[in-house]
């Protein structure tokens, strides 16, 4: 007598993925036969603490650039954010295209169109304004760029942030993405730091902020990509990590400013690959505690007194501190003639293999950044916080 046999169950089938691929090429992995049936689900939020943190019921806007694949990767990584709540979730896609509105479905996320726009920052301009009608009541919103990668921690970081945000209106937005953090500088997952200038790409944005700043003078303060310098008139400082939390995919094409861009975008960068990095310095980002902590780590921090033989030969600043085995704390005083004076500053970049077109991250004049676990402050010589350092020594 035959023993029963059970039969396998039958393969789980994604047929809207596959109808999808059917329809559309150019999605890579995303549609090959080892993908093409996985299930596109949310990850519940792992850590239960977090469960009414702010963050999590935040409209997120993604606003769409003209590279499905780009915009398929970034939804992706977007997804699999640990908490995400895929009802919050507006991606925003020029009218002229049709094809992203079906993969955005796909995800589960909502599509909008925004009308026919000329440029990028045009119909970056249209979406921002479109999510605050969508959300009247909100007081704060998410963006991610075009050509973006997001790492694990992206929500997780934001989520950690949102009461200092909350509490310190003086910040106008948290940006996930820092100019300086490349691969061979190799900083610091834990450290967050408030600088002046605004880098976007993807960011916390402050709805106070957006209405005193870039509602009604977008074409003066944005017009232009981030990278090209956006301004505001608003004296507001910006949280940022020490390790970026977004990628930017590489440019390629002829630009204006070539080389400037592919410093910027295509040499190696770090990006956090910690789903739950442990932020060290949570409490003292708020400007009283943060100002005056930072005047004491200065204060103590070991005076490098001269840059001249890195300048001058082309040398790393690690072969002039490796000597100084009782200290992680570097600071050097570059000489000004005016507050805003970086003449100095950026003849030096290089030696600590920052980005070398200009001096990028500044908080009243100076540039902090932690480097293979060193700490360094190159500080402006007629920097306030610098000067207060001098009254209490």
């Amino acid at each position: 007598k035959g023993v029963p046999i059970r039969p396998d169950p039958l393969p789980y089938r994604n047929d809207k993925r596959r109808e999808f691929c059917s329809r559309y090429d150019g999605y890579g992995d995303f549609c090959s036969d080892t993908n093409v049936d996985k299930d596109l689900v949310p990850i519940p939020l792992i850590n239960k603490t977090l469960e009414d943190n702010p963050i999590y019921s935040i409209p997120i806007l993604v606003i769409a650039g003209i590279s499905h694949n780009s915009l398929r990767m970034c939804l992706e990584t977007l997804l699999m954010q640990p908490g995400i709540n895929i009802e919050n979730v507006i991606v925003t896609v020029d009218e002229k295209f049709s094809e992203p509105l079906t993969l955005i479905h796909l995800f589960g996320f909502h599509g909008e169109k925004t009308s026919n726009s000329s440029t990028y920052m045009e119909h970056y301009e249209t979406s921002l304004k479109k999510i605050w009608e969508i959300h009247p009541n909100q007081d704060k919103v998410i963006v991610i760029e075009e050509d973006l990668i997001l790492s694990p921690d992206f929500l997780y970081t934001l989520a950690l942030l949102s009461e200092t945000f909350r509490k310190d209106e003086t910040i106008g937005a948290i940006e996930m993405w820092n100019p300086n953090s490349y691969d061979i500088i190799n900083g610091s997952e834990e450290l967050i730091y408030r600088v002046d200038q605004f880098y976007g790409l993807g960011y916390l944005l402050r709805r106070s902020f957006y209405e005193k700043n870039m509602k009604n003078s977008f074409d003066i303060c944005c017009s232009k990509r981030v990278w090209e310098k956006w301004t505001f008139s608003d004296p507001s400082s910006f949280l940022m990590p020490d390790v970026s939390r977004v990628f930017r995919r590489p440019i390629d094409g002829n630009r204006v400013n070539k080389k400037y861009i592919e410093t910027l975008f295509n040499r190696k960068r770090k990006t956090s690959l910690n789903p739950f990095p442990f932020l060290s310095n949570i409490d003292i980002l708020r400007k009283d505690k943060y100002d005056a902590n930072l005047a004491k780590s200065i204060s103590s921090a070991v005076l490098m007194k001269s840059m001249d033989k890195c300048v001058t030969t082309n040398n790393s600043v690690f072969n002039l501190i490796q000597n100084s085995n009782n200290t992680d704390s570097f600071k050097y005083v570059y000489p000004q003639e005016s507050p805003n004076d970086v003449q100095y500053l950026l003849s030096v970049l290089s030696c600590f293999e920052l980005f070398p077109y200009e001096p990028i991250g500044l908080y009243n004049g100076i540039l902090r950044f932690n480097s293979n676990q060193y700490n360094f402050y190159l500080v402006g010589s007629k920097s306030s916080l610098y000067a207060s350092v001098l009254k209490s020594t």
